[in-house]
């Protein structure tokens, strides 16, 4: 028989209401979790990673579960001491429904021959709890491919963070911190018991806009890099920097970060600056399922920054796309390339250019 939900001792049932709607901040810890089965620590791994990233309150989760009469602090917390089965049946149901209703991202994403190389540089570090490093120029696409490949292999098993571009090695570790429900103002000593309480050979760890971990100041040390190596090293977990080239170009700069990262690193992928129509037409025929040659120019052109002042690439098309959408909707009318090329000429009059008609 399941446990009913318990109200923790000493608190009000006004603070426990008004707890309810906070959200769920139960850091991960793998430990808790050894003595269940595979199956049962997949399906709480992902719905405690869901919770953290969809920034679920307490009442969300409950609801999320169907109602099954369960302490869903016990649960997360992992010494829950009902019947795993019946929770495992409710996650499974509403990962199916979120699966469903998520459907990747569509329209701002659709699987071409950049993100198959992004997919191939994960798959290899998932498999064999490796780094791998991905660069590419910015608007390359690499931030949503990795966002997609994390919704289709994730099972809780996945950690995506964005380094800010302030902030020193604590400020860094509190996004961790965060990512992984642990309280992020803690001591940097906590911080990174924290971090490594939630990591295992199962986890990966990706790290978008890793170039920024890289200090400006040569003297300054590479602390943050560092410490993603040593988390790599203790707990065995996949990890994967997903940058520009200046990361790669400054970690050639410092023998330390080569042996000790460069080094490291099973498959490195480098994007090529030259995209393709297969990089860019899966994206396209989502909109336009028959582009005309005219179309599929101007959006190589997008593409591969070769129109003043509009880069982007593959980011600045799907933007270019989605308010030809916008312009149809507007007025009333299907989606024609028309309004592809009126969505172009706005954006290029908002830069202070006249619309070039030999597009």
């Amino acid at each position: 028989m399941i446990d009913t939900i318990k109200q923790p001792v000493g608190r009000s049932l006004q603070a426990e209401a008004s707890s309810a709607h906070s959200r769920i901040n139960i850091p991960l810890n793998l430990e808790n979790w050894r003595h269940l089965d595979e199956e049962t620590v997949n399906e709480l791994m992902w719905f405690h990673q869901h919770c953290l990233d969809e920034k679920l309150s307490w009442e969300d989760a409950r609801e999320a579960l169907g109602g099954v009469n369960a302490d869903v602090f016990a649960v997360l917390k992992g010494n829950f001491s009902g019947d795993y089965a019946e929770v495992v049946k409710a996650i499974t149901t509403f990962k199916a429904v979120t699966s469903e209703r998520a459907g990747i991202i569509k329209g701002e994403f659709a699987p071409n021959a950049i993100s198959e190389m992004i997919w191939a540089g994960l798959d290899y570090a998932a498999a064999n709890n490796s780094i791998t490093q991905i660069t590419g120029e910015s608007g390359h696409g690499k931030s949503i491919a990795s966002r997609a490949w994390k919704e289709a292999h994730n099972h809780g098993r996945t950690v995506m963070v964005e380094a800010s571009p302030v902030g020193g090695t604590r400020g860094f570790l509190g996004i961790l911190c965060e990512a992984i429900g642990a309280n992020k103002n803690m001591r940097i000593d906590q911080q990174r018991d924290a971090i490594l309480r939630a990591f295992n050979p199962n986890r990966v760890l990706i790290v978008d806009e890793a170039h920024r971990l890289i200090p400006r100041d040569t003297r300054i040390n590479p602390e943050k890099v560092d410490f993603l190596r040593y988390l790599h090293d203790r707990t065995g977990c996949a990890l994967a920097l997903i940058a520009t080239a200046r990361l790669d170009d400054e970690m050639q700069k410092s023998s330390y970060l080569f042996e000790q990262v460069l080094g490291r690193i099973g498959m490195p992928i480098r994007l090529p600056r030259l995209l393709v129509e297969n990089a860019y037409r899966p994206l396209v025929v989502q909109y336009f399922p028959r582009p005309t040659a005219k179309l599929l120019q101007a959006c190589a052109q997008l593409a591969n920054d070769q129109m003043p002042k509009q880069k982007g690439r593959l980011r600045l098309l799907n933007q270019v796309l989605r308010l030809a959408t916008r312009i149809a909707s507007k007025a009333r009318k299907p989606l024609t390339e028309a309004h592809f090329f009126s969505s172009l000429a706005l954006r290029q009059q908002m830069m202070g250019d006249t619309f070039a008609k030999d597009i």
